[in-house]
């Protein structure tokens, strides 16, 4: 069964006392100390088994007060109810909760401070009429309670015990997925709800019956689960179940008892029967000697314990725990314990050869099973489904004859604000009216002075373009004669500094020649750039790409020079006439093996192929330097100056270069492309067609 703890039936009893303290104030202060002694002793007196003291004790505070109001009347009685639910007798409970009942239903409901008692009294009718079994009427009670609780200030304590209880109802009538949702709900207000002082043992019991509601349905591993959730919070707060702490004590190890043979049953099913046997005796060892519903529980560890014994044919310690259980069953009435008993000694002595002994222990299970099944059955039979639905359909009802009350207070209030709308709307638009020609005055002049100020930006725009054409043209400049220029100016040292033949010296100075001459174009090419459009005009003609390929290597050969570098060129076996602008196509292959030498340690060999395709010739260069990373490969052929990396030796980069050479092998209508590894060297690639 789902556990029930003090602390749930504790409330009604402090009930008494809010209703003592709510008498008129000529005897508010002189009964306050005691209010408090009837909590403290009534509690104390039935938890130590003598409760013949406390009816006596609540008539006398009762008839210390002068005025006997309607609080104090109800309280009395609900004092009454709640002893008898306390210790069991629910009969002689229900004329006291029935008198409680009747004089709150008089009272003006609508008054808030009337709510809480209101609620608190069904609440503990509805616990009364459930120990009895009378589901029908007990939620009849249940839903008066859920129609009044949100007016309450601590409603989240009030519908918590309200879905514990059908959680209750549920599970007895073996509805365990409908009961698991309601103590969900009742789990979730708990830990909402700040009302609620000691939550970690009500926490710990929902926790638990959540794990009931699994392991009924063979969900073994949920139910563990929410088993170890609820030891964790009792370890986790082992002083928060009560203010008391001999009962907070007792209250923590009850409820560890309790989840130990809990688990110990599924631990059984997964036949762990070493594991579920050391459960079972904590259980026993914890709940044995306390209050009334921890034995019972105890009890049925003994039960099990018994049985567990007999799966394993240890017929000495069942007979042992049999005949303790017997011992414990005389003095504390469990017809489920009871009737397992009855099984277990019909087996302990089928398993020792005593068929007469069997036979009276047999007979005596089936008599009490016929009567607990038919116990059972009339329980199962309400159909407790069905009034839930009638019950919320009737407090749909209410709710929705509530609203109509609202809806026309809520019409009166929109027809005056409307009013008061209309008049707002009016003086709003006179004084629009008043200000138009003002506006439209400010409007031209705002428009003339964004016009002015849209001049002044377009001009700035315009100065900052030029000025930006103008430094790139600089740069593209500075960048691609500095290789020409430079070759020149080491073959001029040469011929001025070393001794060479005529025909060498000669060769070298066309070369100058040439080298300066295209120079010179390349910069009148330059000076009238459209940097802006990134546009290049061509000169085609016939060119052996050979002599191309060739010629650049040898003038780039003098830049590789300085770094002990050395540039092969693998021309095609004969000549092969392109239609290109030469000019632009050496100064794209200038700048490959420029970068080629830039980014490649000394000593190293720059490599150029060419090869013929079917359509096309196909220029490499290759080295074997820094290599490119491969984040940078789409990028490095972007718009100028977009990526800028230094050299192996320094050298200063500006980030022009691959840019060009794409314009160059684009506008003739090719294509290029880079193939590296990082420390591994480049492969440049030009597609050109023929």
């Amino acid at each position: 069964m789902p556990a029930n703890h003090t602390w749930f039936r504790s409330f009604y009893l402090i009930i008494f006392c809010c209703f003592i303290t709510a008498c008129n104030n000529s005897v508010k202060h002189a009964a306050a100390k005691k209010e408090a002694d009837l909590y403290v002793l009534t509690d104390n007196i039935t938890a130590i088994g003598d409760p013949r003291k406390v009816l006596p004790y609540i008539d006398s505070v009762f008839n210390a007060q002068k005025s006997k109001t309607p609080y104090l009347r109800a309280g009395r009685l609900m004092a009454y109810a709640n002893y008898y639910y306390r210790i069991g007798l629910y009969p002689k409970g229900v004329p006291y909760i029935d008198s409680a009942t009747a004089i709150l239903d008089v009272q003006n409901l609508n008054d808030t401070s009337w709510t809480e008692p209101y609620c608190s009294a069904y609440n503990l009718k509805g616990s009364i009429l459930n120990g009895m079994s009378n589901y029908k009427l007990a939620m009849d009670s249940y839903f008066k309670v859920k129609e009044f609780a949100e007016k309450a200030d601590n409603a989240c304590r009030i519908m918590n015990q309200v879905n514990n209880s059908i959680g209750h109802i549920l599970y007895k009538q073996q509805k365990y997925e409908d009961a698991k949702k309601y103590f969900k709900m009742a789990l979730r207000q708990l830990l909402g709800c700040s009302a609620i002082k000691y939550k970690v043992n009500a926490e710990q019991e929902l926790l638990d019956n959540i794990a009931l509601c699994f392991s009924k349905q063979n969900n073994a591993d949920s139910g563990l689960a929410y088993y170890r959730k609820a030891l964790y919070e009792i370890a986790k707060r082992p002083n928060n179940f009560s203010a008391d702490p001999m009962v907070n004590k007792d209250s923590r190890e009850t409820a560890q008892g309790i989840v130990y043979g809990n688990i110990a049953q599924i631990l059984v099913k997964q036949n762990k029967l070493d594991s579920a046997e050391l459960l079972f005796k904590r259980n026993i060892a914890l709940n044995g000697i306390r209050f009334k519903a921890a034995r019972k529980d105890a009890q049925l560890s003994q039960m099990y314990l018994a049985d567990l014994y007999n799966l394993r044919q240890q017929y000495p310690k069942m007979k042992l725990m049999l005949a303790d259980l017997r011992q414990n069953l005389d003095t504390l009435k469990n017809d489920k314990v009871e009737l397992g008993w009855r099984r277990l000694m019909a087996e302990y002595y089928s398993k020792n050869n005593l068929p007469l002994e069997q036979i009276k222990y047999y007979n005596g299970y089936i008599s009490l099973k016929d009567s607990l099944d038919e116990a059972q059955m009339a329980v199962n039979e309400a159909d407790i489904t069905q009034e839930f639905k009638a019950q919320s359909a009737q407090l749909e009802i209410k709710l929705l004859q509530k609203d109509n009350q609202l809806s026309h207070l809520y019409l009166w209030i929109t027809i005056w604000l409307s009013l008061m709308a209309l008049i707002i709307v009016a003086l709003v638009y006179y004084y629009y009216r008043q200000g138009k020609k003002n506006i439209r005055t400010l409007t031209m002049l705002n428009s003339e002075i964004g016009e002015q100020k849209d001049k002044l930006e377009f001009a700035v725009v315009e100065l900052e373009k030029s000025n930006t054409d103008k430094e790139r043209i600089l740069r593209v400049v500075a960048h691609d004669l500095r290789d020409p220029i430079g070759g020149a100016a080491t073959l001029i040292n040469t011929v001025i500094n070393e001794v060479m033949p005529d025909e060498y010296e000669k060769q070298s100075l066309n070369l100058v020649e040439k080298t300066l001459a295209n120079s010179l174009m390349l910069i009148n090419e330059l000076v009238e750039l459209d940097l802006g459009k990134e546009h290049i005009l061509l000169n085609k003609e016939l060119t052996d790409i050979n002599e191309t390929v060739k010629h650049c290597a040898a003038l780039m050969q003098l830049i590789a020079a300085k770094k002990s570098q050395k540039v092969q060129s693998s021309t095609l076996s004969k000549p092969l006439n392109v239609y290109i602008d030469s000019d632009k196509i050496e100064r794209m292959l200038n700048n490959l093996i420029g970068n080629a030498i830039k980014f490649s340690p000394a000593g190293e060999t720059i490599g150029i192929e060419l090869e013929r395709k079917d359509k096309a010739v196909l220029i490499a260069v290759k080295d074997n330097g820094i290599g490119v990373p491969s984040q940078l490969q789409t990028e490095v052929f972007n718009t100028l100056g977009a990526t800028r990396r230094a050299g192996t030796a320094g050298e200063k980069s500006f980030g022009l270069g691959l840019s060009i050479c794409r314009q160059i092998a684009e506008a003739h209508n090719g294509r290029i492309w880079v193939q590296s590894e990082p420390g591994s060297g480049s492969n440049f690639y030009v597609e050109l067609p023929l």
